[in-house]
């Protein structure tokens, strides 16, 4: 789970996973109301899908 931050030194360590639209579909219904999905530049370049904590800012 990623918290957001105002800080742009923070950083996330983690891997990316190729899925599946359903597979994705299943993890937004897994996933309760306290997150939210949103894109994420990672530092590569590649976009990918995060989840974050709904109670603070999403970062971008």
């Amino acid at each position: 789970m990623v918290l957001a931050s105002s800080d742009p030194a923070d950083t996330v360590e983690g891997h990316v996973f190729t899925i599946s639209d359903a597979e994705l579909r299943a993890a937004d219904a897994y996933e309760v109301d306290d997150y939210t999905r949103i894109g994420v530049t990672l530092r590569s370049g590649t976009r990918a899908w995060v989840y974050v904590e709904r109670r603070g800012r999403p970062c971008s």
